[in-house]
């Protein structure tokens, strides 16, 4: 009897395994390259490429209860020299998913606060900006942990709960624990409000602090944006505070931008942000101002964007000035 029982077992294994290969997987992927050259006050010009290449593995089944699960991962690599950057998992999910709400078990996926509505032409001025002092996101961003999340649609868009029990590095297998003490945790709402054309990004997210002399970091970000057809206009705030209770460094950052697109086929595009420093409640003397321009065309299996970026006070340092310019590749399959 013990024998028929393991035999049944095991017959059932075989075919749920068996039904789970069947379905179809899909692979997806892409290449970046990148040529970047800076100048500035008091600095040596630079010049550098770069490549980050990924791939990608993704799945979906329907449960016999009537939901569906999606599950994937994807794996990065780059020219980075550091070991920890020259290889890694990048992002995984299993994302069980109703008609309205959806749980998911995930890394570095789904909707997130380094986004932004405001248009612009590929990268963000904090990619394209070294040095700023503040990039998309700030010190908070519980999007790329180890995290479970709950999403609902509400309002012409998505809700999203998001709560990771670890700031530390991720583990490198299912069964390790590893715990530095801090968790975060996130709402982030994005959609239409059911209006056509509008875009809204609002959302905080926050992390615990450790011990007494830690303080909170928070980080908050609200957008709103509009396309006219082929005119889109966006503008943004956020805040992020990070630091030791005694001593807590604030930015302050607005965003205007606004994109054409000239044909199906070539953009451009133009930003503007202001970023303001406070340390232990005193303001820098000077703020941080970006302006950039950029220009994008798809050529169809190959998409080109340019952007030229003039920075005032870098760093929030006054007299800091300095230019970026990037051209960038993107191939995706």
């Amino acid at each position: 009897m013990k024998n028929k029982l393991l035999l049944t077992t095991a017959i059932a294994g075989l075919t749920a395994i068996t039904g789970l290969a069947n379905a179809e997987t899909k692979v997806s992927g892409n290449l970046e390259q990148t040529f970047k050259a800076s100048s500035g006050t008091g600095t040596n010009a630079g010049r550098s490429f770069g490549a980050e290449y990924n791939i990608g593995l993704s799945n979906s089944a329907e449960l016999s209860n009537g939901m569906k699960a999606s599950f994937g991962f994807n794996i990065e690599s780059n020219q980075n020299g550091a070991a920890a950057d020259t290889g890694m998992t990048d992002s995984h999910y299993l994302t069980i998913s109703g008609e309205m709400l959806s749980l998911s078990v995930a890394r570095d996926n789904g909707q997130n606060l380094s986004s932004t509505v405001v248009p612009h032409i590929s990268d963000q001025a904090g990619t394209v900006v070294d040095g700023s002092s503040i990039e998309n996101v700030g010190s908070v961003d519980a999007h790329n942990l180890d995290h479970i999340r709950l999403d609902a649609k509400v309002a012409g868009g998505t809700l999203t709960l998001r709560y990771a029990p670890d700031n530390g590095a991720s583990q490198i297998n299912a069964s390790e624990i590893a715990d530095t003490g801090k968790s975060q945790q996130e709402i982030i709402y994005s959609g239409s409000l059911g209006v056509d054309g509008l875009s809204v990004q609002a959302g905080i997210s926050k992390e615990d602090k450790l011990t007494s002399t830690d303080a909170d970091q928070k980080f908050q970000k609200y957008g709103v944006a509009y396309n006219f057809g082929q005119i889109a206009l966006g503008v943004q705030t956020m805040k992020d505070e990070a630091g030791t209770a005694a001593s807590k460094v604030e930015y302050n950052q607005d965003k205007i931008g606004a994109t054409y697109a000239i044909n199906d086929n070539l953009s451009v595009g133009i930003n503007y942000q202001e970023t303001e420093k406070k340390t232990a409640g005193v303001k820098s003397a000077s703020d941080e101002e970006t302006l950039m321009v950029g220009i994008g065309y798809n050529l169809g299996g190959i998409a080109i964007d340019i952007n030229y970026a003039d920075v005032q006070n870098l760093a929030n340092t006054s007299g800091s000035d300095a230019e970026f310019f990037q051209i960038r590749t993107i191939q995706k399959f």
